[in-house]
């Protein structure tokens, strides 16, 4: 017989196993944009970040169930982690291998009687189903009925979040397209812009592309009076979409080729928190938030490192110290903190400052509690940041040895004291050395 440890051990291992499973996202690259050969296109996970924003931000105006929206944002394209990222399913699976004959078909909109746009949306839905069940066969019963059911229920609409969400994914990849093509490309404008149009039907969400019309394509509109709040979150929506092409510094440091960015780490840190708090002994709505926003700041900061205050110029030396954790005195530590903290601060004050009073009081504040530690989850999210970084520098160290993951070990064993966390920590152990 199974005792509660085996039973909480081996609940951990089939977590890590998702976890690890799902980081393939961040990796991933969208492959309408490889079609359009975009250079460096964006990944499913940094995709998936700003859809999971924009959610949150629309969720709320339209008083809709925010912590249903987000989770369905974070959930909508985990089964391409087998299933593969299917380009707009109009296409699929009849685009031409010769690269001409593809160029030349994907130039403009596909235009399919209904029956057959639902035939490819069914083949779509059939393999994309397939690669979702696998991904989570070996979840908790409750984990996977959660993630299947709100996957579900954005695919076929089934409540106002997930209909509402299946929208706002529409117009996050609009938006991708308006920053890789600009507006004046007119055909990839009308590609974009038909394949948006051909679902959105919320007044919100109507409202807001008329937005994204007048403000960015400089049209006059005449009878339109710009929607001052839409324009707001337009513009920081536009500016968090930065965080998508910043390379996380502590891999920089590291020479890892093409390193996970600051968005795609921060959707990593959203599906953790989501997986450890399955007790729901903590507010999973807030959580979300927090892990959300925690690094949102470093649109204006960069990112930052325990490292980058006390690197020294010479090379060798710089390796040396590259090796280790950073070991800095208990006051020289608080000054860096302060100087950081305040830093950061202005920055997401900065960043947050056209928004809603409301929501942006509130982004702020998680901000705030995950910096200090000063609540539940704010200390929990701290934690659950470390963890995964450790999960990244495992994966970076198992594709190259000189990438060392023992630096993270140690900062993961100094700042971890809640017990699950140290269940992952064994848990990692057993994956990765086995």
């Amino acid at each position: 017989m199974k005792t509660k440890k085996q039973k909480i051990s081996n609940g951990m291992k089939e977590v890590i196993n998702f976890l690890i499973a799902v980081s393939k996202l961040k990796t991933e690259p969208r492959s309408g944009w490889v079609l359009a050969e975009v250079k460096n296109p964006e990944t499913i996970a940094e995709h998936t970040f700003r859809v999971a924003i924009a959610s949150w931000l629309f969720a709320e105006k339209r008083k809709l169930n925010v912590k249903r929206a987000i989770m369905i944002a974070l959930f909508h394209d985990i089964c391409e982690v087998y299933a593969g990222d299917i380009t707009p399913f109009i296409y699929y699976p009849n685009l031409p291998r010769d690269k001409e004959k593809r160029k030349k078909m994907l130039m403009k909109w596909a235009r399919l009687s209904k029956n057959e746009k639902q035939k490819r949306g069914q083949m779509k839905f059939e393999k994309e189903k397939k690669g979702l069940l696998k991904l989570i066969k070996s979840l908790s019963p409750d984990l996977k009925n959660e993630i299947f059911s709100m996957w579900v229920d954005y695919e076929k609409g089934i409540s106002k979040e997930g209909r509402f969400v299946n929208q706002l994914n529409r117009i996050e990849t609009l938006l991708q397209s308006i920053t890789y093509f600009g507006t004046k490309n007119i055909t990839k404008r009308t590609n974009w812009w038909e394949w948006t149009e051909e679902i959105v039907d919320d007044p919100l969400l109507l409202d807001f592309l008329k937005v994204i019309h007048k403000k960015l394509y400089g049209e006059s509109m005449k009878d339109y009076e710009m929607n001052k709040e839409l324009e707001n979150i337009l513009d920081f929506l536009l500016e968090i979409g930065k965080l998508k092409e910043m390379s996380r510094l502590y891999w920089k440091l590291r020479k890892v080729k093409n390193p996970e960015t600051v968005a795609s780490h921060m959707f990593d840190l959203a599906l953790m928190t989501w997986a450890f708090n399955k007790e729901k002994s903590l507010n999973t709505e807030k959580l979300l938030k927090m892990a959300l926003c925690h690094e949102m700041s470093a649109v204006y900061t960069g990112d930052t490192t325990p490292y980058d205050r006390i690197m020294p110029k010479n090379k060798k030396e710089k390796e040396e110290v590259l090796k280790r954790w950073s070991r800095i005195t208990k006051d020289k530590k608080k000054k860096i903190f302060l100087s950081d903290y305040k830093e950061e601060k202005e920055a997401i004050k900065r960043l947050t400052k056209k928004l809603d009073p409301q929501l942006r009081n509130e982004m702020i504040q998680l901000w705030r509690e995950y910096r200090t530690k000063s609540t539940p989850e704010g200390y929990l999210l701290s934690q659950l940041n470390v963890l995964a970084v450790l999960i990244q520098a495992l994966l970076y160290e198992k594709i190259d040895k000189n990438c060392s993951a023992a630096p993270i070990w140690e900062w993961a064993f100094e700042a971890c004291d809640n017990k699950e966390c140290f269940d992952f920590l064994e848990g990692l152990k057993k994956k990765f050395y086995k």
